[in-house]
């Protein structure tokens, strides 16, 4: 898989990816914890949505770097 962005491009990409799967960490600890869903049923659902939005993030990362190695094989 090739990924057509610059290089300035593909870093901001990393750190902003890196940011969002931070956030949704931090959210599911709190929704762990029983913190921002008022009743079970919203709580599993952002539970799920978490999780697939943080496997999303994971895999998008793992593209990234790569993209990264393939281009600094070095790096």
């Amino acid at each position: 898989m090739r990924i057509h962005l610059t290089d300035d491009e593909l870093w901001h990409a990393i750190a902003k990816n890196t940011d969002e799967m931070s956030a949704l960490v931090q959210q599911q600890v709190e929704l762990d914890a029983g913190f921002g869903a008022p009743d079970p049923d919203s709580r599993a659902k952002l539970t799920a949505s978490n999780g697939q939005m943080i496997i999303r993030y994971h895999r998008d990362y793992r593209d990234y770097v790569a993209e990264i190695r393939h281009r600094y094989p070095g790096v």
